[in-house]
């Protein structure tokens, strides 16, 4: 079914665009929701008549994502929970909390342009993405942590002695590798040597042999 959006709708089009979509997706969000209408030689000729001031709105929303970007880009944004066991959460953090927190720190974004990187389940930072207009989106850091400041002090001291622990585990294994290799350079170094070297004595031989039978 063929509608004409009124507004911007990201991964589907712009305000003015005539998009082909579901009928049902059209019927009970759409077109209820006011967000387009049907693709009638009436509308249609009513898009014409609008075409200059449609793309007028589209570049002030593209500016104002893009100013928007510029401001969220890189910012970081703490998130309260609660935590059980070694920080780990009761469920996960979901775009409704990233919503919020947003919202507190004065950034409008709706839930659906709202995306993580990873499922959120422990404390620690992760990577969120707001996607502002179809051409822009943004990426900014959501910091998980735990409700209680002592426990969340705690917990990040545990954490970071594991990360300390898991970088001098993959050091030790890194300089084991190294060494292995380095000895296998050598060992491959000699076997080569000692070739070139019963090459070259067989070699000698022969030519002893054959200096033998001229003589003869």
């Amino acid at each position: 079914m063929k509608v004409i959006l009124k507004e911007d709708i990201n991964n589907l089009g712009q305000a003015g665009e005539v998009v082909d979509v579901k009928r049902g997706y059209a019927n009970n969000y759409l077109l209820r929701r006011g967000l387009a209408v049907r693709a009638n030689k009436v509308n249609l000729n009513e898009l014409k008549t609008q075409q200059r001031a449609i793309e007028a709105k589209r570049a002030q929303n593209l500016a104002i994502a893009q100013e928007k970007a510029e401001k969220l880009s890189g910012k970081e944004f703490v998130i309260k929970v609660r935590t059980g066991e070694a920080g780990r959460l009761f469920g996960s953090v979901t775009t409704i909390q990233v919503q919020e927190v947003l919202a507190e720190a004065g950034y409008e974004v709706n839930r659906r342009d709202l995306s993580l990187a990873d499922t959120v389940k422990e404390i620690g930072t992760y990577t969120a993405n707001a996607k502002l207009h179809p051409e822009v989106d943004v990426d900014f850091v959501i910091n998980v942590q735990d409700e209680d400041e002592q426990k969340q002090k705690a917990l990040l001291a545990a954490k970071e002695a594991e990360q300390a622990k898991e970088k001098a585990e993959e050091a030790a294994a890194k300089e084991a590798a190294d060494a292995a290799e380095i000895e296998k350079q050598i060992e491959d170094a000699v076997a080569e040597s000692e070739e070139n070297e019963t090459e070259e004595a067989e070699a000698s031989e022969e030519a002893e042999q054959e200096a033998e039978v001229t003589e003869e």
